[in-house]
């Protein structure tokens, strides 16, 4: 395999959680959780972001660090019913369901929940439908319960604005875009990583600020301006196309056309 395909490798999405690349956005998202966790009452987290900031990332990064002092539970398809919450929570717990009894159900995983040092993470939130939404409020004014709803922007906004969740406790984290220097040190650090420290000379900031504005500081769009790159940079010096063998202006366009960020 060529290096360019190594380093394409390297920024393919869907990578493992334990590479999370802390930026300054998500450092400052965690140290604000862990103090929400560790002094204040149990409430609902709203982790808002826009698509692509690196919410479910986070999440993924969270539930990595946090396993050897939470039992962390991470929902990540939240196409359920109260009644299905309610058996997922006990299935956590080690309890097989063998009954539909609601209410029985949601006095024992609230007991169970009311007793751990838990945290129950939802992706995609503002996917719940809406009687969803009001049963995890429910629980939460319980406080048995911590949540962290991870969520878009607009859609967390809007569903805070509605009188059951304005009127409640709760706290709202936000992730911002990444910024230039932030790129910059990613790039550098991921292609260490894999012993191509060489091909680090050949971005400078120029292309960085250029790859960054394609992406409009959005990290997975980032990634995959840098992901199309190197299969571009490994097509073009197996074909040996001088014009384009090296990372260029030229190149990160092309790189960003070819992962649908641009128009031809």
């Amino acid at each position: 395999m060529s290096k360019w395909l190594d380093a394409a490798n390297q920024f393919e999405e869907g990578r493992n959680s334990t590479d999370y690349f802390e930026v300054q956005g998500s450092l400052g998202a965690i140290e604000k959780i862990q103090t929400i966790l560790s002094k204040t009452f149990r409430q609902l987290i709203f982790l808002l972001g826009e698509p692509g900031s690196g919410k479910s990332f986070l999440l993924h990064h969270l539930k990595t660090i946090w396993r050897d002092e939470l039992d962390v539970l991470l929902i990540e398809t939240p196409f359920l019913t109260p009644l299905d919450l309610l058996k997922k929570l006990l299935n956590h717990k080690g309890i097989t369901v063998y009954d539909n009894d609601f209410e029985k159900l949601r006095i024992k995983a609230t007991e169970l929940y009311s007793n751990s040092n838990h945290i129950i993470m939802i992706d995609e939130a503002q996917l719940l439908s809406a009687e969803m939404k009001e049963f995890i409020r429910i629980l939460s004014d319980s406080k048995a319960f911590w949540f962290i709803l991870a969520m878009h922007r607009s859609e967390g906004v809007s569903i805070l604005r509605a009188p059951h969740f304005k009127s409640r406790p709760h706290r709202i984290i936000e992730l911002f875009p990444l910024n230039i220097v932030e790129g910059k040190n990613y790039i550098h650090r991921e292609l260490v990583r894999i012993g191509y420290g060489e091909i680090t000379d050949e971005f400078n900031n120029k292309l960085i600020v250029k790859a960054h504005h394609l992406s409009q500081g959005n990290f997975r769009n980032f990634k995959k301006i840098f992901y199309h790159l190197f299969h571009i940079l490994h097509y073009t010096n197996t074909h040996n196309k001088e014009k384009y063998l090296r990372p260029s202006s030229c190149t990160i366009t092309m790189a960003a056309m070819s992962a649908g960020l641009l128009n031809d």
